[in-house]
């Protein structure tokens, strides 16, 4: 499977695919907002699956892989600060992805569509993009869905759930680190602050923050966002003149 790759410097992270989200933009039709409502209708009651008393991991991450291997969605990373984030779109119905990293002042972005991946070009200001044609297992990210970066982050650590709440209009789990006083020690001892998911019926986690203090490495503390349904992938200003969605083959 030939799979075209977006490379950055990250030393947070490294070997993580799908690190750095933001807050939403004008693109994001579903954001998060960070004030969560209470319910205690049965009916709002948002289930996560368990084992032995704590959240199992790896079936809520496989649920979320599967909930959005068939729907158009945004997800947004952000890392310390929003100049080190990521935006991965995903247009399901027109086969339309895009992919945007930016590092403090450096920023790749690739576009899929129409069998071709056009990358921006930053140094050549007479060449906006070069293309290349693709294949039908070509993806620009290892992990659309951000699964990779989520078991490296939460693998290790014990989560429950803390209560049901309404974000957005959407009944969600709220799913909280395990321990004394919310935190926990964490791999090489590392010390996790807060660490919550939010999490709705149908396996998607929605939105991530997870803070970690770690002794031989840098911090972490990062946020994830995802919004389903998009209605078309934002198409950069370095490719308006070759717009996917204006060439007639859509």
């Amino acid at each position: 499977m030939w799979r075209v790759t977006l490379t950055v410097a990250i030393a947070l992270l490294a070997g993580c695919s799908g690190l750095f989200p933001a807050g939403p933009t004008a693109s994001d039709p579903d954001p998060v907002t960070p004030a969560p409502v209470p319910t205690s209708s049965p009916a709002s009651t948002v289930a996560v699956p368990t084992n032995n008393g704590t959240v199992d991991v790896d079936r809520l991450l496989d649920r979320h892989e599967r909930a959005l291997a068939t729907r158009s969605f945004h997800r947004h990373v952000e890392q310390a600060g929003p100049q080190n984030t990521l935006d991965v779109w995903i247009d399901r119905e027109r086969e339309v992805q895009r992919v945007r990293r930016r590092f403090g002042p450096i920023s790749d972005d690739v576009v899929l569509a129409n069998g071709t991946v056009y990358t921006n070009v930053r140094d050549d200001p007479d060449t906006p993009y070069a293309t290349t044609p693709a294949t039908p297992n070509t993806s620009l990210v290892a992990s659309p869905a951000g699964v990779d970066l989520l078991r490296h982050l939460l693998s290790n650590t014990e989560y429950r759930k803390l209560d049901s709440v309404r974000r957005n209009g959407r009944p969600v789990a709220v799913l909280t680190v395990s321990g004394t006083g919310g935190t926990q020690t964490g791999e090489n001892g590392s010390k996790i602050g807060r660490s919550r998911l939010y999490v709705d019926r149908q396996g998607v986690i929605r939105y991530v923050e997870h803070t970690e203090r770690r002794p031989d490495r840098p911090d972490i503390d990062m946020s994830m966002t995802v919004a389903t349904d998009t209605e078309r992938v934002p198409i950069p200003w370095w490719l308006e003149e070759s717009d996917p969605y204006s060439s007639g083959s859509m």
